[in-house]
């Protein structure tokens, strides 16, 4: 998986694409790996399911903070996927 990870993204094929990805999940409580559900949900309905911020995920995946990420946004610039 070489774009950066968003929001709509299928779980299961993050965590496919991205080995690294299955230990930022777990550090959260996210036992998604393995789990039935990951190749029927997005990023976003997991971390909805497990009460974690979707934009703080997205940026651990994507290797950027969360807080440049709401600037860039809040400028109007370009505010990527989901």
């Amino acid at each position: 998986m070489t774009h950066p990870v968003s929001a709509h993204d299928n779980l299961a094929d993050v965590l496919t694409g991205r080995p690294e990805a299955i230990r930022l999940l777990l550090d959260r409580g996210m036992h998604c790996v393995g789990c039935s559900v990951a190749p029927h949900e997005t990023v976003a309905e997991a971390c909805a399911a497990y009460g974690v911020p979707v934009d703080a995920l997205l940026a651990d995946l994507n290797g950027r903070p969360a807080r440049a990420r709401r600037t860039r946004r809040a400028r109007g610039g370009a505010s990527g996927g989901g």
